[in-house]
């Protein structure tokens, strides 16, 4: 057989052309499926909604008016309720990440629902208080002996007015507890039903709004220090895939809040409905980072203890050994310097 060497010569061009375009193509679809791709500009934002307990939301807060969530290919909701329904939400799957105390982590049973620790967050020594009714003769922590205060059971409201009875001298059983959910504390305070409540500054804050001069606060700093810890499933895909851009963006929030405190003051602020003054407060006693201690595994060790004890809830039987619980990598890929925990 013979070939015109012109027609071979063309032809060989063209199929020469032909097929390293397919290589290339073959090439490229190798390359990409080689690693997972980053989310870009054209990638479909991944939907994640964020549950936030009854602490102020400040990293999320900051990370999602700023777009860092955004610009980690995510588009986050941010739901504020209290720390035990956040964490709730959770485990049942209606939140992707969650922010919560202690309390309702130490009452979670691992080995029914898997959860892992990936970082506090926030933390603050003066959460919690109490406000009282001072036309009910409430004036001085001695006068809550006998009245009736509202409290959600095992949350960390729970546990303050146990420390505080105690620091001033007062058993459990001198008051009336009164278990309810914290969402009808304000009108039951209004309506005369309860003689107090012991929650968060959030709620307590609105509540003495409410009562004007016929209200009292009491506080207790030092007294009962709260973390505001990141937690997600990592069992459930969309979860795991959207951790390291979660932490990233709070990161960088935690830069921006410490670059442009006024800014980020005023933006959580605003969101937050605060006064200018209170958000003064409350940053002036918090410690506002993302990282993980081994400090705070000796906080969910302390709380266990308090709920198996006094707590009246439902802990598992053993505890936990929380570091079993940590995802310490995650942060550590980003902000190594915050990590001080032993990843097993």
């Amino acid at each position: 057989m013979h070939f015109h060497p012109r027609a071979f010569s063309a032809a060989g061009c063209t199929l020469a052309v032909a097929v390293s375009l397919v290589l290339l193509f073959l090439i490229a679809g190798c390359k990409q499926s080689d690693k997972p791709v980053s989310p870009g500009p054209q990638a479909a934002p991944a939907a994640l909604t964020i549950c936030h307990g009854s602490i102020i939301d400040i990293l999320p807060r900051i990370a999602l008016e700023q777009g860092y969530f955004a610009e980690e290919g995510l588009t986050v909701t941010l739901k504020d309720l209290d720390g035990q329904q956040a964490f709730s939400g959770l485990l049942q799957g209606e939140c992707n990440f969650a922010v919560s105390g202690a309390p309702p982590i130490v009452l979670a049973d691992p080995q029914a629902t898997p959860f892992a620790i990936l970082a506090t967050i926030f933390s603050d020594d003066d959460s919690a208080k109490i406000i009282a009714r001072r036309d009910r003769g409430i004036a001085t922590p001695q006068d809550l002996k006998g009245k009736r205060i509202g409290v959600k059971k095992g949350v960390v409201g729970h546990l303050f007015l146990d420390l505080f009875l105690m620091q001033h001298g007062l058993g459990q059983n001198e008051v009336v507890p009164v278990f309810m959910a914290p969402e009808t504390f304000q009108a039951a305070l209004a309506s005369g039903e309860i003689d107090g409540f012991s929650m968060t500054n959030r709620m307590v804050r609105a509540a003495a709004k409410g009562l004007g001069e016929k209200g009292v606060v009491f506080a207790a700093p030092g007294l009962c220090p709260i973390h505001g810890i990141l937690t997600t499933r990592l069992d459930i895909p969309p979860n795991l895939q959207a951790t390291p851009g979660v932490l990233k963006a709070l990161v960088r929030a935690e830069q921006y809040a410490k670059r442009e405190p006024a800014a980020a003051k005023g933006l959580v602020a605003k969101a937050a409905q605060l006064s200018a003054q209170e958000m003064e407060e409350t940053w002036g006693r918090a410690t506002i980072e993302v990282a993980l201690a081994n400090s705070l595994f000796v906080h969910l060790e302390d709380q266990y203890r308090w709920q198996r004890e006094q707590g009246g809830s439902q802990a598992p039987p053993n505890m936990p050994n929380y570091l079993d619980l940590v995802a310490p990598g995650y942060l550590r890929a980003i902000k190594p310097d915050a990590v001080s925990v032993i990843e097993r």
